[in-house]
């Protein structure tokens, strides 16, 4: 692998009175980023942590913090993640009903000084979001349906990501492509040839007994 990928493993499924060890850890052995899955046990069926819990574990590290709201409604909680030290927050695609209040939501988010993401589920095609693209500062690919961490990677989300890719290429665009679910040290090449720049890994990391070395061979190095 020889353009540099980020790695950003997620919060889930560490347990919530483990998080702020398993952060310090993670930056120790050489984690890019912290992916941080919000679930509201409405928009996926599990619930994760909230906003006073993310303040606690902002405290606990210098990582970048990747903020990814899998809740119905992610505006209310935006300005919240905003303040206790969110880096980038991404919003679904698919909680919103048109295009206005899509942007509307992407551009309150980048006036907040951060990151503006958006997300799509595997059933949704990429070229839907498209005309969204210069309003963004990262795509997240959901390579597994959201919610529940250890699924396997759905293959077809490689055409997703060869697809992003070719279209930045031709609009010369400056967002990130991220992919999530499913990813480890086999498929992790393989993804970021098609063209992602950040690989979320939830269970492969957590239950690693050697961080480094699984973050290494993630990025494409051998330790």
């Amino acid at each position: 692998m020889n353009k540099k990928v980020l790695i950003a493993p997620s919060t889930h499924p560490c347990p919530i009175k483990e998080l702020s060890k398993y952060a310090k850890e993670l930056e120790l052995n050489g984690a890019d980023w912290l992916h941080c899955d919000i679930m509201d046990g409405k928009f996926v069926p599990d619930r994760t942590f909230d906003q006073l819990v993310f303040a606690f574990l902002k405290k606990s590290t210098n990582l970048y913090l990747d903020v990814h709201l899998m809740v119905k409604e992610p505006m209310k909680v935006v300005d919240e993640y905003a303040k206790y030290g969110a880096n980038g927050i991404t919003v679904h695609y698919e909680c919103f009903n048109d295009k206005i209040s899509l942007i509307n939501a992407l551009q309150h988010i980048k006036s907040l000084g951060i990151n503006a993401g958006l997300s799509i589920k595997p059933g949704t095609d990429i070229e839907t979001i498209f005309s969204v693209l210069p309003y963004l500062d990262l795509v997240l690919i959901m390579s597994v349906e959201p919610g529940a961490s250890g699924q396997p990677f759905i293959k077809s989300s490689i055409q997703k990501i060869a697809r992003l890719s070719k279209k930045r290429a031709e609009t010369n665009g400056k967002f990130l492509i991220e992919v999530d679910g499913g990813v480890n040290t086999t498929n992790a090449q393989l993804i970021s040839i098609s063209g992602a720049d950040v690989l979320v890994s939830g269970s492969v990391v957590y239950n690693s007994t050697n961080k480094k070395e699984t973050i290494l061979k993630l990025k494409g190095i051998s330790s």
